[in-house]
């Protein structure tokens, strides 16, 4: 299993991840410790390194499920989409059918 590094509020990390995820695992560990660097800019000096993680964690978290939200609206709009489709088939379907049936009964009332 291969190891990572990652550095994260100044302590690095050795990791075990799984095969070709090493760059994701980086990836993810800088993007946390830019978010500890951002509280760090915006908390008092001083600010105890777990407190910086734990708000870091909280961040994330709402980052995550705002982004969970977002996936939900987006698939209920594809699945009304898709309902709004299958309805206007539907109608066109039944349009065309009694079109065809028209001119098949002037066809026969002519002949």
């Amino acid at each position: 299993m291969p190891q990572v590094s990652i550095q994260i509020a100044n302590r690095t990390y050795e990791l075990a991840c799984g095969d070709g995820e090493q760059d994701r695992v980086r990836e993810l560990g800088a993007y946390v410790d830019s978010k500890i660097l951002e509280l760090r800019k915006q908390m008092p000096p001083g600010t105890a390194e777990v407190k910086l993680l734990v708000f870091a964690a909280l961040m994330l978290a709402d980052e995550s499920r705002e982004a969970r939200g977002l996936a939900k609206q987006a698939e209920t709009a594809r699945a009304s989409a898709t309902d709004n489709a299958e309805t206007l088939a539907s109608a066109l379907e039944e349009l065309i059918t009694s079109r065809v049936d028209k001119i098949q009964k002037k066809v026969a009332g002519a002949a």
